[in-house]
């Protein structure tokens, strides 16, 4: 399938709505488990637990959540939904980048 510039605008809101109900259909099968980098951190070398560890950065939906949005149901869904969006926009403006300087070239 050749995409023209007729059909990139269609392409795109077919994508991101596949993708976005894909994250709705898979996230409520996510395990509540920790990862293997916060678990290898809590029981072998312990840094989770030291009370210096603190992160340099705070995380604007860490663990997954919103603030504002009381209900579990939805914090895990949204946040997933605005990773989707955060990352097409990067990857768009980095597009648009590289196809300037591809023209100064």
């Amino acid at each position: 399938m050749k995409l023209t510039k007729n059909k990139v605008p269609l392409f795109v809101v077919f994508s991101l709505s596949f993708i976005i109900g894909l994250a709705f259909l898979i996230i409520p099968f996510t395990s509540q488990m920790p990862d293997g980098l916060e678990k290898v951190s809590k029981d072998t070398v312990g840094f989770v637990k030291k009370d210096d560890f603190k992160p340099s950065v705070n995380a604007p939906l860490s663990n997954y959540t919103i603030p504002g949005i009381t209900r579990k149901f939805g914090t895990k869904r949204y946040a997933g939904i605005i990773g989707v969006f955060v990352v097409f926009g990067i990857t768009v403006f980095v597009g648009y980048l590289l196809k300037k300087t591809r023209k100064n070239l």
